[in-house]
């Protein structure tokens, strides 16, 4: 069992995804599964893998180290090679002490534009103020929680403010205790999907 920082490295355009595992040859026996199978997590790499095939990507060791310092190390590889730039390379962000990803705003909206239309989602969204009649449109959830957290509408964490927004554009029946309800309205807003 190897602990280290490998990457992957795509040769016909030299991009790379960088990573570390307490176990380097199960991890890239794992990545390379995901990636036959069309499942791997990291969308950017499952595209150019599915572009260029097998024959072009290799694995390769690029320090082996002690487990407790696999995230400096890895993110120092990142920034050596730049590799959470779409130019270099595939990492969406650098890595946090629980070895999670560091993901900013712009990266989430990549993300959450690219899964809205991979699930047929929708691309764009309305928010009316209840008092004023204001129209806001947004074309993602980050944007309109964000909106709504700025200017005093909502309070708590964006992601559950995120949540509360989908449910309300989805129709989805929230549990409160008896057999739930469905919001029309949330944060003094009413929701409409724009397509």
């Amino acid at each position: 069992m190897n602990c280290g920082i490998y990457k992957i490295l795509n040769k016909t355009n030299n991009k790379v995804y960088i990573g570390s595992s307490v176990n380097l040859s199960s991890r890239q026996y794992k990545h390379f599964w995901m990636l036959k199978k069309g499942i791997h997590d990291n969308v950017y790499l499952q595209k150019s893998f599915n572009k260029y095939g097998i024959d072009n990507f290799i694995f390769e060791i690029l320090e082996i180290c002690n487990e407790n310092d696999l995230i400096l190390r890895e993110n120092h590889y990142i920034n050596e090679y730049k590799s959470n730039e779409m130019d270099y390379g595939y990492n969406l962000a650098l890595v946090n002490e629980s070895r999670r990803n560091i993901v900013s705003d712009i990266v989430k909206m990549k993300l959450s534009k690219y899964n809205q239309q991979k699930n047929n989602n929708f691309l764009k969204y309305s928010l009316t103020n209840i008092i004023t009649n204001e129209i806001f449109i947004f074309e993602s959830l980050i944007d309109g929680a964000n909106y709504l957290i700025k200017n005093g509408f909502a309070k708590g964490k964006p992601k559950n403010i995120r949540m509360s927004i989908s449910n309300c554009l989805r129709g989805i029946k929230v549990n409160n205790g008896g057999n739930g309800t469905i919001r029309k309205t949330c944060y003094k807003h009413y929701f409409k999907i724009i397509n």
